[in-house]
């Protein structure tokens, strides 16, 4: 049998107000019998003596009439007693009852343990289960949604426990953990933001090594791509120029009249300063945060006595920015202006950044910043770590007013 249309509308209303609670309610939810049918779409004569009688024929539902005129209903009531059975006509489950199974969910989760990283998983999982129990969601992660909360916290441990190898297609990432091809990707938001509650900052499926398929690298400066067939495709004149992959894998070599290439890790900002003051043009500006296949191509078909700088944030994720291109290359890389300050307002490490600097520390290839990192560890700050707030280049071009 069809649903009336006041009764859905009623539902509707009686979910948005009280359908995610899990505490008992104290009071009858009901409604102005008026404003439902005009919300319903009820308006002739005829359909509202309809809806009327199939209010009274309910038997779950108490009709407020009025005083004198008996035959007006003014409004809807529905008791306390009857909330399951307007749940159960709807398909829906009682908030308590979702409660217990996202608990359950949480539980079983905890009981896994992790592979990598034990204690910021178990972390996570009890943080969650306070939550839910008391009836508060931690976004991503909804109690109200059990189904969904199981498979994101799979997803995310999933994702967590492997070392991805840089470069890592997302779509085959996607299929590898069990998703479909593109599962990450029409989700990555929520995916990401799963993995910083996990690890207490942002993480970037990017971070773990995944690229799309379709990456480039923005450049700003002098530069000429070599062809197999004797062809060249020289980019020199331009302001900025976006180069795919797919052409950067089909060179043969890259040619550049600059004197140095200095990557950067914030695009939107940083980078576009840079590329301003690079009046001279004896600079080749690339934008680069982890680096992707296209990346690792314009790095291995520059010259190699193209001198490398990179500029960067200075938290731990940046430093470990700067040890991926340093393995990436036997160029040598060097640090541009990536010096620990220190701020008023701390900005403590998570246990992912200590976990992340302790590897750090222990790598031979970052020994010529270990101080930087040694002060990290010493005031168990990130400290003024964006690249940002050291503001705008001088205009002109190399060192810009280093």
């Amino acid at each position: 049998m069809k649903t009336p249309a006041w009764l859905a509308e009623f539902h509707r209303r009686w979910h948005a107000a009280r359908g995610k609670r899990v505490a008992a309610s104290r009071r009858a939810f009901s409604v102005d019998w008026v404003i439902l049918l005009d919300a319903a779409g009820i308006t002739s004569a005829e359909d509202q003596a309809t809806a009327a009688r199939e209010a009274e024929a309910c038997g779950q539902l108490v009709l407020k009439r009025h005083r004198y005129r008996t035959y007006l209903i003014e409004r809807v009531t529905l008791p306390l007693a009857s909330e399951p059975w307007l749940i159960e006509g709807f398909g829906g489950t009682a908030g308590v009852d979702l409660q217990a199974s996202a608990l359950d969910v949480v539980a079983g989760f905890s009981h896994l343990g992790h592979s990598r990283f034990p204690l910021e998983w178990a972390a996570v999982c009890e943080s969650l289960r306070e939550a839910f129990s008391q009836g508060r969601s931690l976004r991503p992660f909804h109690w109200s949604h059990p189904e969904m909360l199981r498979r994101l916290l799979d997803v995310v441990k999933k994702l967590s426990e492997r070392e991805w190898p840089t470069g890592t297609l997302i779509r085959a990432a996607s299929v590898e953990i069990g998703l479909d091809s593109k599962e990450l990707e029409r989700h990555q938001r929520t995916f990401e933001s799963g993995l910083a509650r996990l690890f207490g900052t942002e993480v970037s499926l990017k971070s773990l090594g995944l690229a799309a398929g379709d990456s480039h690298v923005e450049l700003h400066g002098p530069v000429c791509l070599h062809f197999p067939d004797g062809i060249a495709h020289d980019f020199d004149g331009l302001t900025n120029v976006l180069i795919s992959a797919a052409d950067l894998a089909r060179c043969s070599s890259i040619s550049t009249t600059a004197e140095r290439l200095l990557s950067i890790e914030n695009r939107k900002t940083t980078f576009r300063q840079y590329a301003a003051a690079n009046q001279d043009r004896r600079t080749l500006i690339a934008s680069t945060s982890f680096p992707t296949h296209a990346f690792h191509d314009l790095m291995k078909k520059l010259p190699f006595s193209l001198p490398h700088y990179h500029f960067g944030d200075t938290d731990p994720a940046g430093w470990q920015i700067l040890l991926k291109l340093r393995k990436s290359t036997p160029r040598p890389v060097e640090a541009f202006r990536m010096k620990f300050r220190s701020r008023e307002a701390r900005s403590p490490l998570t246990p992912y950044d200590q976990q992340l600097l302790s590897k750090l520390l222990a790598t031979p290839l970052l020994a010529d910043v270990r101080a930087e990192l040694e002060s990290i560890a010493e005031y168990q700050d990130r400290g003024d770590f964006e690249q940002e707030t050291l503001g705008p280049p001088a205009p002109g071009g190399w060192p810009f007013g280093r």
